[in-house]
């Protein structure tokens, strides 16, 4: 019961993470068109909204979407959450090469909230933080 609870209040805040976005946009295109410092701090301001809107319905998924897109592993050169972004960014570029999807229907925030989904919330699904402490 208690992991259908975490499902639960992680839809919701996938649910509450999707909202904000439709204003703010960016397509895969429109990201490509852009020079690289413009990419990568359009990204780290994703990440960071992201980040906020999710930490007002669950503060430790809020932690582990910053520590995966933003905290490097000892060992490696990048945080995992950037490697999965550069990895599914280039499988949706391979797929408009191939005439399969459009590039200015696909969003930045669309890619990075499925690399949540994917990644993160098993995770957090797989170690729910402990329920708080009655007194």
């Amino acid at each position: 019961m208690k992991a259908r609870t975490f499902m639960a209040t992680a839809f919701l805040a996938v649910a509450t993470m999707m909202t904000p976005f439709q204003a703010f946009a960016l397509s895969v295109r429109q990201f490509d068109s852009e020079p690289r410092e413009q990419q990568t701090e359009f990204v780290f301001k994703a990440v960071d909204k992201i980040v906020a809107d999710v930490a007002k319905v669950n503060p430790e998924l809020s932690k582990a979407i910053h520590d995966y897109f933003e905290v490097t592993p000892p060992g490696q050169d990048e945080p995992p959450g950037l490697l999965a972004f550069a990895g599914d960014l280039g499988a949706v570029e391979d797929s408009a090469n191939q005439g399969k999807i459009d590039l200015d229907k696909v969003q930045i925030e669309g890619i990075l909230l499925g690399i949540i989904k994917r990644d993160v919330m098993p995770q957090q699904s797989q170690n729910p933080p402990p329920p708080p402490v009655q007194q």
